[in-house]
């Protein structure tokens, strides 16, 4: 299998044409291509600088030729949810005629769209860039990658460490976060120390025991789950011992 992660400016695409002339960006989760119908359905989530943005940004994408039905699932503040189904765009279906097929979520902000698709095989993959680099639309290959099953499952793995990290970064309080970032920042985790407790203390007009039990507590968050997870990758990825063999 070819993956091939793409950045896509497409002149046919609402979303694109959203995100080039406000301030609002998507992402789609939830996809379904019917192959039968040519028509895509999808749930887009879009954020944007003000609510404004978010609403003008769906106005474009609501009255967009090749959108074929849009309804508002919710709206918050700047970020809102819609159920959209349109049509097949010129580079949807190149990729539909070379048999290739979406891998992960679009994402999409500036105008431009950022794409994961497969191909089964190297000439599939070449096929359609080259019928690409004849169209309108402007593409750059951002990463080429050949997967084999073992690549496959150390994807898989390190997402599920990259899930756990992000979990535990969700759970530090906003004073625990501006903490270690700064530290981070200035060096204090560098070998030698950039900064001392001492110094962070001073920047943080607090005691130097304050500074080192928020840091510990905002370690934990981010080690504990991380090297359990770490350690669980490693189990999984571990070879069979002889009593396993067949």
């Amino acid at each position: 299998m070819i993956g091939l992660s793409l950045s896509v400016r497409q002149c046919d695409c609402p979303l694109s044409a959203a995100s080039g002339a406000h301030d609002v960006a998507f992402v789609t989760p939830h996809w379904h291509y019917d192959h039968g119908t040519g028509r895509l359905e999808m749930r887009v989530l879009a954020e944007g600088a003000s609510r404004t943005d978010v609403e003008r940004g769906l106005s474009v994408v609501r009255d967009h030729e090749a959108v074929l039905s849009f309804d508002l699932l919710a709206k918050e503040g700047p970020a809102a949810r819609a159920r959209v189904t349109m049509g097949t765009t010129d580079v949807m279906g190149t990729l539909r005629e070379n048999d290739g097929y979406l891998t992960g979520p679009f994402e999409n902000a500036g105008g431009s769209e950022r794409w994961t698709i497969g191909f089964d095989d190297e000439r599939a993959a070449e096929s359609t860039l080259a019928e690409l680099d004849e169209q309108p639309d402007e593409y750059e290959i951002r990463e080429r990658t050949r997967l084999d099953p073992a690549t496959a499952l150390e994807n898989l793995r390190a997402e599920s460490v990259g899930t756990t990290v992000l979990s535990g970064a969700r759970r530090l309080t906003s004073t625990e976060r501006e903490t270690i970032h700064r530290a981070v920042d200035a060096g204090y985790y560098d070998v030698p120390r950039g900064v001392t407790l001492g110094d962070l203390a001073v920047e943080f007009d607090i005691s130097d025991a304050a500074v080192s039990k928020t840091l510990r507590r905002a370690e934990r968050k981010l080690l504990a789950p991380t090297v359990a997870e770490l350690a669980s990758v490693a189990d999984r990825g571990r070879p069979a011992g002889p009593e396993s063999e067949w």
